[in-house]
């Protein structure tokens, strides 16, 4: 005959064990830097401080503050991306912000770390950086990487990001 005890030991036992193989691990943030930040859409716009995060399983993520108080967080993983915790497949995320789809194979995550988007498409070496200028008809892009400084623009859409160190 089993205890009372130890029925309900054995009972939590099995319900942790169930839980447990479910749980996910959170990965490790690998690094955080702080950033000047100016972020518009047709709908709002910011421009504050900010921080830039990478994490160790590759997702990377944009906070923007104000008066120490998060405005907004911008979550970049592999299949999706977030808005303040409301979260998107790629694809309609872009269909969101520029009206079309011209700009499917735009990667977050490349402007956040200041790489070339959009294959290297009319990529210009400057000094200090590179600029791209895309004008495919239905989106006219202008993207500048710089020693210390990441600008995105959609002139067609108002949609703008512009990332300074500080």
């Amino acid at each position: 005959m089993v205890s009372y005890f130890n029925r309900r030991k054995f009972l939590i036992f099995l319900l942790l064990i169930g839980l447990g193989g479910c749980a996910k691990i959170p990965p490790s943030l690998e690094k955080t830097t702080p950033k000047i930040i100016f972020f518009a859409t047709k709908d709002f716009r910011f421009y504050d401080t900010g921080l830039v995060k990478s994490y160790s399983n590759g997702d990377m993520a944009l906070e923007i503050f104000n008066a120490g108080h998060l405005l907004l967080e911008f979550f970049i993983s592999q299949n999706r991306v977030c808005f303040n915790r409301q979260c998107y497949a790629k694809d309609s995320l872009i269909r969101k912000l520029f009206g079309n789809d011209g700009l499917l194979e735009l990667d977050f995550k490349a402007i956040l770390e200041g790489r070339e988007i959009l294959g290297g498409k009319n990529k210009r070496v400057l000094k200090e950086g590179f600029e791209q200028r895309i004008n495919d008809g239905n989106n006219q892009v202008i993207y500048e990487v710089g020693a210390s400084e990441i600008s995105l623009r959609e002139l067609k859409s108002g949609f703008s990001l512009v990332i300074k160190g500080m």
